[in-house]
């Protein structure tokens, strides 16, 4: 049984309060489409500030799974990978 709208629009505003609390700045647009061509979600780099600008047309739990995989992915790259010396190794 799928989730109450209310209870998704909730996760999806947290989940943009979230990127805020990143710096990262969450836009909700209407993406035009044309003939052979079809806009999607995506995130650039706008005069040196992240962007991620959601299709306010998708179902809001892709909306959801869209915001939360890109949170997820700069999460992973903000931690630095582990050092590993030679005395980590054991004979």
């Amino acid at each position: 049984m799928s989730q109450p709208k209310n209870r998704l629009e909730a996760r999806l505003h947290n989940l943009i309060a979230s990127a805020k609390e990143l710096n990262i700045q969450v836009r909700t647009e209407k993406l035009l489409r044309e003939a052979g061509y079809r806009a999607h979600s995506g995130s650039c780099r706008l005069k040196g500030r992240e962007v991620i600008v959601i299709d306010r047309d998708a179902p809001i739990a892709d909306q959801i799974e869209f915001l939360t995989a890109e949170l997820s992915a700069r999460q992973n790259a903000a931690k630095p990978e582990p050092t590993v010396t030679q005395t980590d190794f054991h004979e």
